[in-house]
């Protein structure tokens, strides 16, 4: 109702009766009734501010966001309410619509959009709240999404492009390997060795090109039932030669009741060979440790992976998820992600602590087969 029409009715106000006067109020009233009610279905925060910057109405989506009762958030000032991003004085002063970011940490961390604008001809001032927190989080899935469609894309083409010189110089080794047989035994007993190690290299090279290229390529999981503890004893027999040299002790804590998973085992083994592999990394000389536990509880199957490298700095801690973001001089970003993905393909979560300079805690949950249902008592 604007100012005309309503100087109008109070004009009239003394020629009517009771029971027009009565009507009218009825009407108002109602009318007030309706917006509240529409103001207070509303997803987003609102409050009006009068003239003089005092709030004066709040919804009940504003409520819930701030966490205070109506008269509470009434008598707080406009700067506290806008978390401090805008002073009354430059929105009073500018009459133009003013938006901000504003992030929240406690109880939980949230993000909100705020709009600020004059309305009533510049007689009053809107604060509208708009929680944008889960649609970043969906913004971020989906740009994770891509990243790892990226990421399947380049594999595929670095491994093509990897795969044929490799399996050319897997069929040389052989090929010298075969024309070494003909050759005096003292030459045999010199390049043998050699040889050998060459092609187990190779194999090793081609085993870790296709467990990387599975681990990547989207399709359904090979699930079989895996014994974690066989399944870890078979990753540390791989990473032992590159491990022992260093003088790194590995401490094995294995649960013997630990329960079988439906998992495809491959891809466990790229999960853990990547963990381990980065955990006797982080350790920058000898006299360092790896403990590796297992363990479960009614709905879960836990894997602890934890050493006494170099830790992460918080900063780093951040970013660790991000595809080429690496600390390693030769690394190349990828492990952790190619780790998450793998244990939310089998349903699973993936923990990491870390306190820089004392070391590294990783922990990997994966769902039970066998799952103890919990329910309410009745």
């Amino acid at each position: 109702m604007n100012k005309d029409t309503l100087d109008k009715i109070i004009s009239r106000l003394d020629r009517l009766s009771s029971a027009e006067l009565r009507q009218l109020f009825l009407r108002l009233a109602g009318d007030r009734g309706l917006l509240r009610d529409v103001f207070d279905a509303l997803r987003d925060g609102l409050i009006l501010f009068d003239a003089e910057g005092k709030a004066r109405y709040a919804n009940k989506m504003a409520e819930l966001i701030y966490n205070r009762p109506l008269r509470e958030l009434l008598s707080e000032p406009f700067e506290r309410l806008n978390g401090g991003t805008c002073r009354w004085e430059d929105l009073r002063n500018s009459g133009v619509v003013i938006t901000r970011d504003l992030k929240v940490n406690y109880p939980e961390p949230r993000h909100y959009n705020l709009l600020m604008c004059p309305v009533s001809q510049g007689s009053e001032y809107l604060l509208l709240i708009h929680d944008d927190t889960e649609l970043l989080a969906r913004r971020e899935a989906s740009a994770e999404a891509e990243q790892l469609n990226l990421l399947t894309f380049l594999s595929s083409a670095v491994a093509h492009e990897i795969g044929n010189p490799l399996n050319s110089l897997g069929l040389n080794l052989q090929l010298m390997q075969r024309k070494l047989a003909h050759q005096p035994e003292g030459c045999r007993e010199k390049l043998a060795p050699l040889l050998e190690s060459a092609l187990a290299e190779s194999r090793r090279l081609d085993t870790i090109l296709r467990q990387f290229l599975q681990s990547m390529r989207p399709g359904r999981l090979q699930r079989e039932p895996v014994k974690l503890n066989e399944l870890l004893a078979r990753v540390l027999e791989v990473l032992t030669p590159e491990i022992a040299p260093r003088g790194i002790a590995v401490q094995e804590s294995y649960c013997e009741d630990l329960p079988v998973i439906q998992a495809d085992p491959n891809r466990l083994f790229q999960v853990f060979y990547n963990l381990i592999r980065n955990a006797y990394q982080s350790i920058p000389g000898p006299d360092g440790s790896i403990f590796v536990l297992t363990g479960y509880n009614d709905a879960d199957v836990h894997v602890c992976i934890t050493d006494t490298g170099s830790g992460i700095s918080p900063e780093v801690m951040g970013s660790m998820y991000e595809p080429f973001r690496t600390t390693k001089k030769k690394g190349n970003g990828l492990g952790l992600l190619i780790v998450r993905h793998i244990v939310r393909e089998h349903g699973g979560s993936l923990g990491i602590s870390s306190r820089e300079g004392q070391g590294s805690s990783v922990t990997v949950t994966l769902p039970r087969a066998d799952r103890v249902v919990r329910l309410l008592p009745q």
